[in-house]
């Protein structure tokens, strides 16, 4: 690994700095916030050399106002402080209950009286509204984590982000054991990003991914960042920014029970229309949730130490056809423990140190309508097999924050984390390794729309390192003050995957136009591969008051690099004389370098500040990794595949060398040339001039303060993103002479008819006579295409006050793809990435310009592949009310979404080996959609206390009005008896006891 150099580093920085002017205070700096003050005389005169003292979480800091009257407090962990001020000749001045939150900058002001016995106390706490503030999203404190009825994991807390649209509906913890899909803002699965205590964590291959699961229990605050000026941000994705608690001055913790039963849930309703084949509907089985923290003093005010452990038992039924014997049940099993010890050796010096482990067990991942129970996924995360090993998932910390002088600050940081899983096929007897996944007849695809007796099994290692060394500096030019942020970060990942069918092969029993045959047989040529990612990032920014006007200016440095390790791959067991053993080299070249500039306007109305009116431009660059680009595919021993059809002669449902026809020829293939099958090349390669994909943002909004705890807004955004990333056949190797237009013919239509009884006919085009589908690709921007989303956020936030808390957001989205002549290849219209040329735009269809974009098509996680998400609308209303003498809160929360795209299609089979169509079967790829989704959840809790130990006892509902909503279909194929099927619906009402013990 080759790290820059430190000279290289200081000299870029230093230039960085030197630009500054042209260069933005963090929205979010992930894991801590900061308090910003003035001192000043009744005459509203400012007042230099005042001593500010902060206490609250860690150790007392002190500060000395500056020439302007100015104090900081940088860097902090969320909580609770009071800050004094005192100055000899004048009073003191006390400010309590100052909240700090992540990313977000408490403004205060101090008062003092030139009269040396008077002490001034102010309760109030420090203004809603952040002048600093450049970006959009949310902050979730510790009263909404613990008091509004959820799920209790991160995935929940972002369905409740203006913007974000989730796969799925988290009922009461019934999908806590698997990761949602979404979008946020136009911006796709891919782009998100993964922060616990300040390390990004984001699963590489599964790009915007989690690579772990958490407890709950563990989190201070959470913050969902889904756009702005923030330099330290680098795509345009949502931002999850996790904080985990700390040991303070004071022993303290707390424990948690929380039980949910099947006696507790409303009897789930098999709808009338699916009486016919669903045997089940998805359903709780049994979800229990416990555990306990605690921290404290090891050496007061100079080190703590918190310490927690919580786990998670989550068995749900999941639907299950009618022809089933048996239900389908899916356990899981997710264990977290977290330390944590912060240090001050010194004043000025700050030491933190975390060690994370997860892990999870989950055993039948994915079974249900299209997954029978034996192809059902056995996961571990702690395994040892003779194709890998994994400890459980964990994560490591080390980052130290050096204050010189008054007005330099700078934090170093190193982790690495420790990623991967296994997901081993069950084949009817438990299997949990990889071998045990592997003996097995062969997988195959039934009329039924659903898999039987095998499936896939992989085994998957992705440990991650890096650095970072960030800063803040301030200083005064005339009477404008500036505050500089400035950072260096290095973050290397690899990816290692192996993963095999049994036996190489997999039959699909649909239907076939061929004549004499009953199918479709798959033989695969499965590599030991891996890749890895490089990524350096350098920022620098500026903030600058000009009276009532704060600006904000950054830019961005990315540099990613990615590749292939050289592999080997064993033949094919079936067929080796079509795909036999070959050993490949490494291949490395994808570079992207971007610079990416951030603008925001902040602009206070009034001597009061209490109308805020923002205005922004920002560009974000994509994060490279196998979601966003198929680094894998471009390794010469890349996953090889190719189908024939066969005739199941003896019913068997596997394909004997006897059954398979070889005379009809290969009906399609990928990653190798049928005519040298031992050749290393790249049969998939980058285009040299590949460019990451990037947006450009413009949010203008404004905010009201209508009390001192209350405020309003409303933030326009527009999208453009460009460089979109496909992949297009050439027709020889390296040459660039690309598949076109022009190789297509208009091939007679089909009739279809939808699921309203409705016929339509669906012309499509196929290869021109001669030409074949392409054994050779490239990877390349795809020209004349680009996607707008143009969004609006109304939202309300009421800070706990008066007994009383709410947030609330109602968004109104519009998001469109926009396609010209040289963006279109095959001019069929399908559902998208299913044609000889991969788009991998999420697109809902590939050549209808002015179509929205729906994100689907397989993206979805596992059982939720069937869903395509876009709504033109979503909102949501969290709130709590503290109910006096008696003690008890009552929560709640409230979602809602239109209901989602249902792009039917028509599969026919292509020309030249080109495979499959999905005829897109109708005009607008959301003509039709699911119904609307709402789901109403509650909570009362009761709090009893004797001496410093509380208790408290709580109820809640999920889904209490017992909207059972059908949530997905089967569109895959009109025309076979699983089309239109119901595939899941809205989990039932449920209610959840618990207990927390405080103490």
């Amino acid at each position: 690994m080759k790290v820059p150099s430190p000279r290289f580093v200081v000299a870029v920085l230093v230039a960085a700095l030197c630009i500054s002017l042209i260069a933005v205070s963090g929205f979010a700096q992930f894991q801590t916030g900061n308090i910003f003050g003035k001192v000043q005389a009744k005459d509203a005169s400012v007042l230099p050399g005042v001593t500010v003292t902060l206490t609250g979480i860690g150790a007392p800091q002190t500060f000395v106002t500056d020439a302007t009257g100015n104090f900081r407090f940088l860097n902090l962990s969320p909580g609770a402080y009071s800050v004094k001020a005192e100055l000899s000749g004048f009073g003191t001045a006390i400010r309590n209950h100052v909240d700090v939150n992540i990313g977000r900058n408490a403004d205060v002001t101090m008062t003092l009286t030139p009269a040396a016995a008077e002490s001034i106390t102010v309760s109030a706490e420090a203004p809603l509204l952040d002048t600093r503030k450049a970006g959009s999203g949310i902050n979730v404190s510790q009263v909404e984590l613990n008091q509004v009825p959820t799920a209790r994991d991160p995935w929940v807390i972002l369905q409740q982000t203006p913007g974000v649209l989730m796969d799925r509906f988290n009922v009461g913890g019934n999908q806590s054991g698997q990761q949602s899909t979404y979008v946020s803002n136009g911006a796709n699965t891919s782009q998100g990003t993964w922060n616990v205590d300040g390390v990004n964590i984001t699963d590489f291959a599964a790009t915007g991914s989690s690579p772990t699961y958490y407890d709950f229990g563990s989190f201070e605050e959470l913050q969902m960042t889904t756009g702005g000026s923030d330099p330290r941000i680098q795509t345009p994705g949502v931002q999850v920014n996790m904080v985990t608690k700390r040991g303070t001055n004071d022993f303290k913790g707390s424990a948690r029970g929380f039980h949910t039963s099947s006696s507790y849930q409303a009897s789930p309703e098999i709808p009338s229309e699916a009486k016919s084949y669903l045997k089940f509907v998805n359903q709780i089985n049994k979800i229990d949730d416990y555990g306990a923290e605690f921290g404290g003093p090891i050496l007061k005010d100079k080190i703590w130490f918190w310490g927690a452990y919580g786990k998670q038992n989550i068995a749900v039924l999941t639907p299950t056809l009618l022809a089933s014997g048996e239900r389908s049940l899916d356990k899981t099993t997710l264990t977290g423990e977290n330390i944590k010890v912060n240090a001050q050796p010194l004043a000025s010096n700050s030491l933190v140190f975390v060690d994370s482990y997860d892990a999870k067990v989950k055993l039948g991942r994915n079974v249900g309508i299209t997954r029978a129970p034996e192809t059902g996924w056995n996961q571990n995360d702690n395994y040892k097999n003779g194709v890998g090993s994994l400890t459980d998932p964990t994560l490591w910390k080390i980052e130290d924050t050096q204050l010189i002088g008054s007005n330099l600050y700078l934090t170093g940081l190193y982790s690495k984390v420790q990623g991967g899983f296994q997901l081993i096929a069950d084949n009817g007897k438990g299997c949990q390794s990889y071998a045990c996944g592997l003996a097995s007849d062969p997988a195959y695809f039934g009329a039924d729309g659903s898999w039987h007796r095998s499936y896939l099994s992989q085994v998957i290692l992705r440990p991650q390192t890096q650095y970072r060394l960030d800063g803040s500096t301030f200083f005064n030019t005339g009477s404008l003050n500036h505050e500089m942020k400035f950072g260096f970060g290095y973050r290397k990942a690899d990816v290692r995957t192996t993963l095999a069918y049994p036996g190489g092969t997999y039959t699909d029993n649909e239907e076939v136009d061929a004549p004499g045959n009953s199918g479709f047989v798959s033989f695969q040529r499965r590599p030991d591969r891996a890749n890895f990612g490089k990524m350096t990032d350098i920022y620098a920014g500026d903030t600058l008051m000009f009276g009532n006007l704060t600006v904000q200016a950054g830019l961005r440095y990315d540099q990613q690099k990615a590749g292939n390790y050289p592999g080997s791959a064993a033949a094919n067991p079936v067929v080796p004389e079509l795909l036999p053993a070959i050993s490949f080299p490494g291949v490395t070249g994808l570079e992207w370098t971007n610079i990416s500039p951030r603008v925001g306007l902040t602009y206070s109305l009034g001597s009061d500040k209490r109308t805020l009116l923002r205005a922004s431009y920002n560009k974000y660059v994509d994060q490279v990794g196998g979601n966003a680009v198929p680094i894998s595919a471009t390794s010469p021993g890349a996953y090889s595949w190719l189908y024939l059809y066969y005739n199941d002669l003896n019913h068997d449902f596997i394909a004997q060398r006897n059954e398979i026809d070889f005379k009809t020829g290969i009906f399609s293939h990928a990653g190798f040339d049928p005519n040298n099958p031992t050749l290393q090349t790249q049969f998939t390669r980058w285009d040299p001039d590949l460019k990451a994909p990037t947006t450009s943002e413009f949010i203008v909004g404004a905010e009201r303060e209508l009390m001192s705890d209350f405020s309003v807004g409303v933030t326009a955004t527009y999208r453009k993103m460009t460089d979109f990333i496909w992949t297009v056949g050439e027709k020889h190797q390296g040459q660039g002479d690309l598949y076109s237009t022009a190789d297509y013919v208009l091939h007679d239509p089909v009739s279809a008819t939808l699921p309203s009884g409705q016929t339509v006919s669906l012309p499509y085009y196929v290869l021109k006579s001669g030409i074949s589908a392409p054994t050779y690709k490239v990877i390349l921007n795809r020209p004349d295409y680009n996607q707008t989303y143009q969004g609006f956020e109304f939202m309300a936030t009421k800070r706990m006050s008066n007994r009383w808390m709410l947030r609330g957001n109602l968004t109104l989205a519009d998001w469109k793809q926009h396609v010209g002549a040289n963006g279109i290849i095959d001019p069929t219209h399908q559902r998208g990435g299913t044609a000889v040329v991969s788009p991998q735009v999420g697109s809902g269809c590939d050549v209808c310009s002015g179509s929205d974009v729906i994100i689907g098509s397989g993206t979805g996680s596992g059982a939720f592949g069937g869903v395509y998400i876009n709504s033109k609308w979503s909102y949501n209303i969290t709130g709590v009310y503290q109910i006096p003498i008696v003690e008890a809160n009552f929560g709640v929360n409230l979602y809602g979404r239109q209901g989602y795209a249902l792009p039917y299609v028509f599969r026919v089979s292509g020309t030249g080996g080109e495979g499959f169509k999905f005829l897109l079967a109708e005009n607008d790829v959301t003509q039709f959609r699911n119904k609307d989704v709402h789901e109403l959840d509650l909570r009362l809790a009761k709090d009893l206390h004797v001496s410093r130990v509380g208790l408290t006892l709580s109820i809640d509902g999920f889904n209490v009005l017992n909207s059972q909503t059908i949530l997905q279909r089967n569109v895959a194929r009109l025309g076979v008896a699983a089309s239109n099927r119901i595939t899941e619906t809205l989990s039932p009402r449920v209610f959840r006891l618990g207990a927390r013990l405080t103490f």
